[in-house]
């Protein structure tokens, strides 16, 4: 995903979804919005194992610092998303404002927090918006924005609960050093030496929090990061496997089939048709 611009914080994306490809495990410091617009997925928080299952047309507020998957919970499905800095709704974070009004959302202990339906609609009109960019967009695409979050902030009510910090420090580390190095050649020693704890701390940490292992975790994101490589680049099936961190071909199309239900180029082949 392209990085947020400091001009104008907020990036849409679109994202296709096959039964069971998940996307890898998100960690923000911005907020998101997302909307299934065809068929339906399910959006998990790590922390505080909170889970929706949106179908079309429903939508979630994901606030920041929320450690999140979003997988399909149908054949295909469809979602847009909108992350978005929350300084673009109110640059002076120090104002009474900002303090009384959106900072308790975006600080909420709610990781996710549904959305109506017309709030969730109104998040793939934005995603239009930023995507065709006419001229002076950036005016438009905020006050849409703006809507959306006045409407769930009067939904909610006034909240005066304090900024919330992460529970686990040690997952979060461990986390990063597997999106930083999943690339090369790790093992469970060095993802636990990450976090400077043992392999068995590592394994008790990651099944607490997000119901696998570090080794699966670390599997999940190498093919959801190939899957990204089939979409988007020209590279053939053995520099992926390579680019990705797997020992062969073989060993990649093997664990990419069992976890899409497609080999490596079937699933390129049905992207570019899609």
């Amino acid at each position: 995903m392209e990085r947020l611009s400091g001009t104008f914080p907020l990036i849409g994306t679109k994202v296709i979804l096959q039964r069971d490809k998940e996307l890898s495990w998100n960690f923000r410091e911005e907020a998101e919005l997302v909307s299934a617009i065809k068929g339906s997925v399910r959006v998990i928080a790590s922390d505080g194992f909170q889970a929706f299952t949106l179908r079309e047309g429903e939508g979630v507020f994901i606030s920041p610092r929320t450690m999140n998957m979003i997988r399909s919970a149908s054949d295909s499905a469809e979602i847009v998303s909108i992350v978005f800095s929350p300084e673009i709704l109110w640059q002076d974070i120090d104002s009474p404002v900002y303090s009384k009004t959106i900072m308790p959302l975006m600080s909420s202990k709610e990781g996710l927090i549904s959305l109506s339906s017309r709030s969730a609609k109104k998040i793939e009109y934005l995603y239009g918006i930023v995507t065709e960019k006419l001229f002076a967009y950036e005016l438009e695409a905020r006050d849409i924005l703006s809507s959306i979050i006045l409407f769930l902030i009067r939904e909610r009510g006034e909240n005066p609960e304090k900024v919330p910090e992460f529970r686990n420090e040690r997952l979060l580390k461990m986390v990063s050093f597997i999106k930083d190095h999943y690339m090369d050649d790790i093992h469970l020693k060095d993802i636990a030496s990450s976090a400077l704890v043992s392999d068995r701390e590592a394994l008790r940490t990651f099944q607490k929090s997000l119901g696998v292992s570090p080794v699966q975790f670390l599997i999940t994101h190498r093919l959801s990061e190939a899957a990204k490589l089939l979409e988007n680049s020209q590279f053939n099936i053995e520099e992926i496997a390579d680019k990705t961190g797997f020992e062969s071909p073989s060993h990649f199309s093997r664990l990419f089939k069992r976890s899409y239900s497609l080999t490596p180029t079937q699933y390129r082949n049905w992207f570019l048709k899609s």
